[in-house]
């Protein structure tokens, strides 16, 4: 007969314990969860977000790491210092104007030909080679990735999950209990075969929150109302580069009009030259070599 030393239990009880208490708040958030009324189309404060979330900044932190592990995985990063500093600078500065930082933002290339850039939960952004290729100036780059800081901002990953998932699943993920599910989810959520789809009110708070941080960080916003134009275009010109992004961020007339009243809104201000030079050098880079 095998004996376990007190080390050994203290150890096992000590992770028992934890499942236990994440099992008791699971249970508790249930049932919080069934006294909400999720009711669709009602008003919904746009600047406001602390949307009902059943995952914690600390664990959306640990969901991240794991989902970004398997994101590598599945994409090409681009590993060129030139370029991972560019695009550290752009989004650092954009970083300057969000409402709320709760994460350790990190910014990354991928090697992809499709129009698009991606946020992951816990604060983890990608950009499309594509993407790239497809803007012409920092301003319209910084558009669309100012539109996908502020998904990670509103937190709407996580929320979006615990919806398709259900918030059972997205636990087993926490603990580790599933690893194999973490994979197929990382793949059909972020990989090269689909991308998240947030909601109609999720895409429209993000680009409302996406036009006050390019203001605020000194980007002119109407370079987003710009890139939905180019973008129009592309969908005519090569739907096979744009078609991923219209089914994850649907370009209704109605979305580019709340846009523009939003921009008509703000105060009017002189807006500093873009950063031609770097982007230029940047996007030829990408061009010749990706």
């Amino acid at each position: 007969m095998h004996f376990k030393g007190p080390a050994c239990r203290d150890r096992q009880g000590v992770k028992g314990g934890r499942v236990m208490m994440v099992r008791i708040k699971y249970a508790m958030l249930l049932f919080m969860l069934s006294m909400v009324p999720f009711v669709t189309g009602c008003a919904v404060n746009q600047s406001d977000i602390r949307g009902f979330n059943l995952i914690s900044i600390d664990e959306e932190k640990k969901l991240g790491t794991q989902f970004a592990a398997e994101v590598e995985k599945q994409h090409q990063v681009v590993n060129e210092p030139e370029v991972q500093s560019y695009i550290n600078r752009l989004g650092g500065r954009l970083l300057t104007g969000v409402k709320q930082k709760d994460f350790d933002y990190t910014f990354k290339v991928v090697k992809d030909d499709t129009v698009n850039a991606f946020a992951i939960p816990g604060g983890h952004l990608y950009v499309h080679t594509g993407l790239i290729k497809a803007a012409t100036s920092e301003t319209e780059l910084a558009a669309v990735l100012s539109h996908e800081i502020n998904h990670a901002v509103a937190r709407h990953g996580t929320r979006q999950l615990t919806q398709q998932y259900g918030y059972a699943l997205v636990l087993q993920l926490l603990l580790g209990e599933n690893p194999n599910q973490l994979a197929q989810i990382a793949a059909s959520l972020f990989g090269q075969a689909g991308m998240m789809s947030y909601s109609r009110s999720m895409e429209s708070q993000a680009d409302y929150l996406g036009v006050e941080t390019m203001y605020n960080s000194g980007y002119n916003p109407q370079g987003m109302v710009t890139f939905f134009g180019k973008l129009k275009a592309l969908e005519k010109q090569s739907p096979s580069s744009i078609t991923k992004f219209f089914s994850t961020h649907p370009l209704t007339s109605d979305r580019i009009d709340s846009v523009q009243k939003e921009i008509a809104q703000l105060p009017s201000r002189n807006w500093a030259p873009d950063n031609a030079s770097d982007f230029q050098r940047i996007r030829a880079r990408i061009v010749k070599s990706y």
